[in-house]
C-alpha cells in the first residue's frame, strides 16, 4: 500500500523528518518513522506527531543532534528538537520482565527492528516506513487491521495487556478515536486483566480520557468504559451508580474538543442520574483533572441544571437570560477567553436552538456584573460617607438588578438617585 508522504506531511514538518532521517543514515545507522504516525498515513490522515526508531543508541543520536532532551534514556528514548518542535527517536530494544504492569524492568539494545516491532502493543501501531526509499515494513499484518478496521494485539492479548495495564485503555480509546472495532480475543482479555488495569495510575488514566476527547465519538469512549466496567477502577464508589443516559451521552460528540470543561460535564452527567455539583467535584478531583478544567466543569454542569429546569424555555425573558446564563459565563471566562458569537455559539450542545437569542442579547453588549456598574465602591464611599460598607454588596446587587431589568438605568446619576432611595428605605 503506497504512502502519500510527500502529500500528506506539510513542508515544514516533511523537512525536519527528512533531515533527522538523512542525518541518522549518513551516519551509518537505521532509521524509520514509526507507530501512529505510520498508521496515519496509511489511513491518509494527518498525523499529529512524528516517532522515529533506529539501531543508534542515545548516546550516538546525541552526538548528531545539536538539541536533544533525555525524555526516556534509560528506554532508549531521546527527544530532537528542531525550530522548538519535538520529534521522538527510541533505539530498537526489547522489553524484559514486566513485573509491575506499567513499566519493563530493563530493556536491552542493539536488537533488530524486527525484534522491536514485536515489542508494540497493536498490530495498527507496528507498521514501520522508511522516509527515504518508502518502504513500508509490516510483520504483523497491521495493513490487513487498519483496512479493516482492527483493534488487536501483537501475540497473546493477554500476556501483552499482563505486561502494561495502559494497553486495554489505549485499545479503548482508539476504537473511539478511530472507530475501531476490538478484535474479539483481545476484548476478552481486558477483562481477564483488570488487576494489572488497575495499577496504572490516575493521571494516565485521565491522559487517555482526555486524547478520547480530541476525536469525533468521545461518546464511544465513555461509552466503551462503561461496558468494561473499567470507572469502578479508578472511582470504586463509582460501581453502583452508573446507568449510561443515551440522549445525554450523544450530546457529547456535539461539544467542541476545546472545552473540555463541558465534555466532562456531558460526560458524567450521561452517567449518572441524580449526580451532583459536589459529586462532579469529587469525582474529577479523584481522577486528578487539573483545577482548571474542574472549575470549567462545575460552571457548564450549572448551566446545564439551570436550563433542563426551565419549563417554557420559550417563555424566557432577557432578564433570565442575563442573569442566569450569560452573567455566569462572563464572570468565569471574561480573564481567559474572547466571549464573542463564536464562542458562544460552542454553548449549542446545552441551549440548542436558544443559542441565538443568547447571542441576540450578549451583543447588545447590556451591563450583567457588578463591574459593568456605571458606579462603584467608592462612588458610594463619597456619595453616602455615612452608609456602612458592610452594606456595599447588597445596595449593589440591588442596582445590578436594576440595570439587568433596564439597562438604561446603567448611568451614573440614575444609579446614585437609586443608591439614595434604597439607603432611605433601608433606614426606615
Amino acid at each position: 500500500m503506497p504512502i502519500n508522504f510527500h502529500s500528506l506531511v506539510p513542508d515544514f514538518y516533511r523537512h525536519h523528518l527528512e533531515t533527522i532521517d538523512s542525518t541518522l543514515k549518513k551516519a551509518g545507522y537505521e532509521c524509520y518513522l514509526v507507530g501512529g504516525s505510520v498508521r496515519d498515513l496509511v489511513m491518509n490522515k494527518i498525523p499529529k506527531e512524528y516517532d522515529f526508531t533506529t539501531n543508534a543508541e542515545p548516546k550516538q543520536v546525541k552526538k548528531l543532534f545539536r538539541t536533544v532532551i533525555d525524555t526516556g534514556i534509560d528506554h532508549g528514548t531521546v527527544t530532537i528538537v528542531l525550530d522548538k518542535v519535538n520529534y521522538e527517536v527510541t533505539t530498537y530494544r526489547i522489553d524484559k520482565d514486566y513485573h509491575d504492569g506499567r513499566r519493563p524492568e530493563h530493556v536491552e539494545f542493539g536488537t533488530t527492528l524486527e525484534e522491536d516491532l514485536k515489542r508494540r502493543d497493536f498490530t495498527m501501531n507496528a507498521l514501520a516506513f522508511d522516509i527515504q526509499t518508502g518502504q513500508l515494513v509490516d510483520e504483523h499484518f497491521g495493513l490487513k487491521d487498519i483496512e479493516n478496521k482492527m483493534i488487536r494485539t501483537i501475540g497473546n492479548p493477554i500476556k501483552r495487556f499482563s505486561e502494561d495495564g495502559l494497553r486495554p485503555i489505549r485499545a479503548l480509546r482508539f476504537a473511539s478515536t478511530l472507530n475501531f472495532s476490538i478484535e474479539t480475543e483481545t476484548k476478552k482479555a481486558i477483562q481477564e486483566t483488570k488487576s494489572i488495569t488497575q495499577k496504572v495510575s490516575l493521571e494516565r488514566f485521565q491522559d487517555e480520557i482526555l486524547k478520547s476527547f480530541l476525536g469525533d465519538n468521545p461518546a464511544k469512549m465513555i461509552q466503551l468504559l462503561v461496558e468494561e466496567n473499567i470507572f469502578p477502577l479508578f472511582v470504586p464508589n463509582l460501581s453502583n451508580s452508573i446507568s449510561i443516559n443515551h440522549n445525554k451521552i450523544n450530546s457529547l460528540n456535539q461539544v467542541s474538543n476545546d472545552l473540555v470543561g463541558m465534555q466532562l460535564a456531558f460526560a458524567f452527567d450521561s452517567l449518572i442520574s441524580d449526580l451532583t455539583p459536589k459529586n462532579l467535584e469529587s469525582i474529577l478531583r479523584s481522577l486528578k483533572f487539573s483545577g482548571q478544567n474542574i472549575k470549567d466543569s462545575l460552571l457548564f454542569f450549572e448551566l446545564m441544571n439551570k436550563w433542563y429546569s426551565i419549563g417554557n424555555k420559550n417563555s424566557l425573558s432577557f432578564y433570565q437570560i442575563k442573569k442566569e446564563l450569560l452573567a455566569p459565563v462572563k464572570r468565569h471566562f471574561q480573564q481567559r477567553l474572547v466571549i464573542d458569537k463564536s464562542f458562544l455559539n460552542k454553548l449549542f450542545p446545552i441551549f440548542g436552538t436558544h443559542t441565538d437569542t443568547l447571542i441576540q442579547v450578549w451583543e447588545e453588549k447590556h451591563p450583567l456584573l457588578l463591574s459593568d456598574l456605571a458606579v462603584n465602591g467608592n462612588d458610594l464611599a463619597k456619595n453616602f460617607p455615612e452608609f456602612p460598607k458592610t452594606n456595599y454588596g447588597e445596595l449593589l446587587n440591588y442596582l445590578l438588578d436594576l440595570v439587568l431589568e433596564s439597562p438604561k438605568e446603567n448611568e451614573f446619576q440614575r444609579l446614585i438617585i437609586h443608591s439614595a432611595e434604597f439607603i432611605n428605605k433601608l433606614s426606615k
